[in-house]
């Protein structure tokens, strides 16, 4: 799997259920019996070059649903990549610092990168209201996401990367979708 694929795998999921989470059924109300999740979280996709070096790095966490990262590093000579889920954390209270082991898709070998960084909300909330199928129904999602301002860089290779940050959003969100176990 390369890098983009592993990025593109974790951001559109992570994209997905922060952007468009709950359900509303395709059966009428009466007959339908839904799940509502209050969920909140953070999302940040950043990227950087440096000392021959380019970096991904996309953090996801979502209090219901997890925490997921995607993390690669490229080199002339290799890629590391290291991608899905990983334990809760990413965000703290304005900070940003977690270790990670990347593996090699080539050489075999590993290397360890530290994302560290701050954030802060900025500028004004945004609605969210999604509405999208799932394979037992639509599904709905209202709340808002918060803009935030991050400043993240990537320790690795004995080099130090600014990445530049793209998406970088916390939200709260309530979700409604239909039960796949109800009959």
């Amino acid at each position: 799997m390369t890098c983009r694929t592993l990025v593109a795998a974790v951001l559109g999921a992570a994209t997905a259920a922060v952007l468009a989470l709950p359900a509303v059924a395709n059966a009428s109300p009466d007959t339908q019996t839904l799940t509502v999740t209050r969920e909140k979280g953070h999302v940040l996709a950043c990227t950087g070059t440096g000392y021959g070096v380019d970096v991904v790095v996309d953090l996801y966490d979502n209090d219901v649903f997890g925490t997921h990262a995607a993390v690669s590093v490229r080199t002339p000579d290799d890629e590391y990549v290291r991608g899905g889920e990983t334990g809760a954390g990413l965000f703290d209270r304005g900070r940003i610092r977690r270790e990670f082991v990347l593996d090699s898709e080539t050489s075999g070998t590993a290397q360890t990168v530290v994302v560290s960084g701050a954030y802060v909300r900025s500028g004004s909330p945004k609605r969210v209201h999604e509405v999208y199928d799932e394979p037992f129904g639509q599904v709905v999602t209202k709340g808002w996401n918060y803009p935030l301002r991050a400043g993240v860089t990537v320790r690795t290779m004995g080099q130090q990367v600014e990445l530049t940050c793209g998406e970088a959003f916390a939200y709260r969100l309530t979700t409604w979708r239909p039960d796949s176990t109800a009959e």
